[in-house]
């Protein structure tokens, strides 16, 4: 039986994986993460994302789950907080 991993207080970003085996990429932050065809691409995209940091990654135990968290689960946001893809396109850009 698999067990939920506590994230680490020391590091911003956890690599494991998730309950149906692949590769994850979480951030304590909530702001970015994701999904890896291989632990490789994982540790990458974790050292890039937080600056080569000392500490900032850790790696879950093996039979720890890992979930990207609440911000990326579906459901998270309300409908009408969502553009349709179509409409995404057709937006003007807003001045910076």
């Amino acid at each position: 039986m698999q067990k939920s991993f506590p994230p680490s207080g020391d590091s911003r970003f956890v690599i494991g994986r998730d309950s149906q085996g692949r590769w994850v990429v979480c951030d304590q932050k909530g702001l970015v993460g994701g999904l890896f065809t291989d632990r490789d691409s994982a540790v990458h995209f974790a050292v890039f994302e937080s600056d080569h940091a000392p500490g900032a990654v850790c790696c879950a135990p093996d039979d720890a789950v890992v979930s990207l968290g609440q911000v990326f689960e579906a459901g998270h946001l309300e409908a009408e907080q969502l553009a349709p893809a179509d409409q995404m396109a057709h937006r003007p850009a807003t001045p910076r």
